[in-house]
């Protein structure tokens, strides 16, 4: 199946400490963050468009890592929704995988998976166990203990039919909704069931400590 990436690397750095965008820290390989992102699905031929939202500072720093590949550059909004949403704008491929760029480590196999769940979904993430015991919190006092059997920590990329989830960011515009990842808005505006594809302990978001 082929399908285009939204790559999400719009950031500041601010929370990381870093006083400018992770996605440009060197990893140990000696490639930064948005290189090992963007280099596997460059390396991918399923994947036949690559759109990167960023800022307009970091285009020039961006563009020399994106020399091989078809590359489209759109710029990014005050909050993730919009950022997401004028990168969707750009797709044109049937089927977009939405990627924050700062979790480097996405193997192909994942991929893989989330592609072969929308050969039949409009909607697919990746997900994980949750690790060590949950707890619901009130007031600052445990309630009670959830059972992490039936939850999970959601991953990107998310895999979506890309006319269906532009529909579901403009109902959600419209009714100005907030959420805290794209599975979430098509929760919050429409029926349909999202598939959970067993994601990694290795793709997690690099964080850094001031």
């Amino acid at each position: 199946m082929n399908y285009a990436v939204l790559l999400l690397a719009a950031g500041k750095g601010t929370r990381s400490g870093l006083g400018y965008d992770k996605m440009f820290m060197v990893l140990k390989s000696g490639k930064t963050v948005l290189q090992h992102s963007l280099e596997l699905f460059l390396s991918d031929p399923r994947c036949k468009e690559v759109v990167i939202v960023t800022n307009k500072k970091d285009m020039p720093k961006i563009l020399k890592s994106a020399e091989r590949g078809h590359v489209v550059m759109v710029n990014g909004g005050v909050r993730r929704q919009d950022s997401v949403i004028n990168g969707l704008m750009a797709i044109k491929e049937d089927t977009v995988l939405i990627h924050d760029g700062a979790r480097p480590y996405l193997s192909l196999n994942e991929i893989d998976a989330l592609l072969e769940a929308m050969e039949t979904e409009e909607a697919a993430i990746l997900g994980v166990a949750p690790r060590g015991s949950v707890k619901k919190v009130v007031d600052g006092y445990i309630s009670s203990s959830i059972d992490k059997t039936s939850h999970v920590i959601a991953q990107t990329p998310q895999a979506f039919k890309t006319p269906f989830i532009i529909k579901c960011y403009l109902r959600a515009e419209q009714l100005r909704l907030e959420a805290d990842d794209d599975s979430q808005i098509v929760e919050l505006v429409s029926q349909a069931k999202i598939k959970v594809v067993l994601g990694s302990l290795n793709n997690e978001r690099i964080n850094v400590i001031s």
